[in-house]
């Protein structure tokens, strides 16, 4: 009966699905410490300045330290600079691969100036006795590395850079950490030579300098003029960076001179066709910084960047930055997810009424063992159309509410030979058959989808295809008969991590490279990457995640940081599936994957949270209920090319801030 099948096949997926979905967690607040300090450095500095316990996440990352030069009367830049790449850095901090502290420095204090830093606890003046401009920049310099050397020794890398630049947040972190080294002398680069001197150096505006020469620079004697009695003696050549490249001249067989001038863009002549070139949206894909910037550009590249596509209110709640509660100071601690249940699910039983068997009275139902399950709101792809003339296969479109109309998009989709076998659930249609489920999940979301997997299970299906419409081609059932027979590969000890990188044993073209929804802070835990053995043993599949080639399924970190698109290497010839253990878990996506009706229950896509981590989501909760149904996950060759649809990157990634940030401890729970 209806009413035995929905009780045994759908109400378990929705309690097992949504249950955890119900409890939120809140983030901890680290307890903070403050104290009032005086670093005094040879040449008579003196800050006095807040301190802070860190976070158990900050002893896992590399330390960064950036100066800010700024000046008295430009109060005005410092403020937009906090609210917008600072902001998002700190809302950011807990994923970002560094621990990162920034200060803005100041020649001298002044009365508005110490009433700022009363709020904002980030300035640091230099007690410079030289002011103007390009007037004893080197002295500032030096200044500044020394601080940096004497209250931060563990910083692997120190910035200098102007209050007029735009930082992309986290797109320059990313390209620091791809580079950094404690010999690093980094940033847009004058001349061509490899040789450093004042010719060949990196411009002040913004430069990043590794640990090692921070430490010779901090232990040589400033001695403040064009030429110095003694070879060692750090000269001042009045700008910051040729003054730099001085005192880094000696050192030139051993730093590590790297330059992004195709990615830092330096304004000076004829900078109105700079600004109409690159004040644009998607700067932030291609560049890091913009230098020469007004504080209404900075406003403007900030919302073409990443916080910019969600919704103020969505932010807030998403990521909270409570600056009176001093989250803002030095920023090298936040709040992170910390699994405390602030909210449980309510009691309750669901009653199945008749109206929820109305989807039984279809005469003309189509009985399929091999189902294709789809949802779009765009016109029919080369993925469905294709899969709509496999004999083997019926279809399901699950229609939005500005998916194109059923005649429109059946037209180039639909003939004589295959009319049967392609169903088109329209919004209304979806209504009449499954009124509870319809009027739960919302429309404008990927959780649609699920209908699309009842409709299936209803018709009698033995495998459920579950694909995107940019996902051209469909899996090769003869895995799932490989699999079964023990021809496929695991891991060879499986005490080594609880979490697994299936990518690199398909072939990848470098090293890093990782499913979406895979932890940030494991891309570079070895233990991740397995080692592969041959396995004779028989296993039950649950569903098998099919790879995809050209635009594989990888997440927006690596496409703002890596080269996209690219293939795997591995064929059906030459690699077997590959079976992931029992208690450990790999995350796999809702674009190309195969399930099997042992499996069916654990289908349910999470409707109470962004679409685009949903799929991420179920699969970590069906890898949980597998292991203890004795099912097992697989991946297997490409079948399919990802035609990628039209997405907004930066979209992406604070789509994936929430897995990011949660997906640890709630496997822990």
């Amino acid at each position: 009966t209806c009413r035995k099948i929905a009780q045994t096949i759908w109400i378990p997926s929705i309690m097992c699905g949504f249950l955890v979905l119900y409890i939120t967690y809140s983030p901890t607040n680290h307890i903070q410490i403050f104290q009032r300090q005086e670093i005094k450095l040879d040449n008579g500095v003196v800050e006095q300045y807040t301190t802070q316990t860190k976070s158990p996440i900050d002893e896992q990352r590399d330390h960064i330290v950036i100066g800010i030069l700024s000046a008295n009367g430009k109060q005005h830049f410092r403020d937009t600079q906090r609210k917008t790449w600072i902001k998002a850095m700190l809302r950011m901090q807990h994923i970002l691969p560094f621990k990162i502290t920034y200060k803005f420095l100041l020649d001298e204090p002044s009365s508005e100036s110490i009433a700022e830093n009363a709020l904002s606890h980030d300035i640091v003046y230099l007690n410079v006795t030289n002011h103007g401009r390009a007037v004893k920049f080197g002295e500032k310099m030096y200044i500044w590395w020394k601080y940096v050397h004497i209250v931060y020794p563990d910083a692997l890398l120190g910035g200098r850079i102007d209050d007029d630049a735009f930082l992309c947040v986290p797109q320059v972190f990313y390209r620091l950490d791809s580079i950094k080294s404690s010999n690093l002398y980094y940033g847009w680069r004058h001349g061509k030579s490899r040789q450093i001197n004042k010719d060949n150096r990196v411009d002040e505006m913004f430069l990043f300098l590794g640990r090692d020469l921070i430490s010779s620079i901090s232990k040589r004697h400033y001695c403040g003029q064009a030429k110095c009695k003694n070879k060692d003696d750090l000269i001042d050549l009045d700008y910051g960076d040729t003054s730099l490249a001085e005192w880094l001249s000696i050192y030139s067989d051993n730093v590590n001179f790297i330059s992004d001038n195709d990615r830092i863009v330096q304004c000076g002549a004829n900078s109105h066709a700079i600004y109409k070139r690159y004040l644009k949206p998607g700067f932030c894909l291609k560049q890091l910084v913009f230098h020469k910037s007004t504080y209404e550009m900075i406003e403007l590249l900030q919302t073409y960047n990443d916080f910019a596509f969600m919704e103020k209110s969505k932010v807030e709640e998403s990521i909270k930055m409570d600056v009176s509660e001093q989250t803002i100071i030095s920023g090298v601690s936040g709040s992170i997810f910390s699994g405390d249940v602030v909210r449980k699910a309510p009691q309750i039983s669901i009653h199945v009424d008749e109206k929820t068997t109305l989807f039984l009275n279809e005469s003309d139902s189509k009985i399929c063992d091999n189902w294709a399950v789809v949802t779009t709101i765009h016109q029919p792809s080369n993925s469905v159309r294709n899969i709509a003339k496999h004999p083997s296969w019926c279809v399901v479109i699950v229609a939005d509410v500005t998916t194109p109309s059923e005649d429109a998009y059946l037209k180039s989709v639909v003939n004589d030979e295959n009319k049967n076998r392609v169903i088109y659930l329209s919004i209304n249609r979806q209504k009449t058959l499954y009124p509870l489920l319809s009027e739960v999940i919302p429309v404008k979301h990927f959780g649609r989808k699920n209908i699309g997997y009842m409709y299936a299970i209803h018709h009698k299906a033995k495998y459920i295809w579950d694909f995107d419409d940019d996902n051209n081609g469909v899996f090769d059932l003869i895995e799932i008969e490989r699999i079964t027979k023990g021809e496929s590969v695991t891991v060879c000890n499986e005490k080594g991590s609880k979490l697994f990188n299936p990518y690199p044993y398909f072939g990848v073209p470098e090293t890093r490279v990782w499913p979406r929804g895979f932890p940030l802070e494991s891309i570079k835990d070895n233990k991740t990457i397995p080692q592969i053995c041959d396995t004779k043993v028989s296993v039950t599949v649950g569903a098998i995640q099919c790879l995809a080639n050209e635009q594989p399924d990888v997440d927006a970190i690596f496409r703002f940081t890596r080269n996209v698109p690219f293939n795997f290497s591995a064929t059906k010839e030459t690699h077997k599936p590959f079976v992931v253990p029992k208690q450990t878990f790999s995350p796999f996506n809702a674009q190309a994957t195969l399930w099997t009706s042992s499996a069916f229950k654990y289908m349910a896509l999470p409707i109470s949270i962004n679409g685009r981590v949903s799929d991420i989501w179920r699969s970590y909760i069906a890898q949980y209920f597998f292991y203890r149904s004795d099912l097992r996950l697989a991946f297997s060759v490409p079948y399919v090319v990802q035609e990628r649809n039209i997405h907004t990157i930066s979209a992406d990634f604070n789509a994936e801030l929430d897995i990011t940030k949660k997906w640890v401890l709630f496997l822990i729970l």
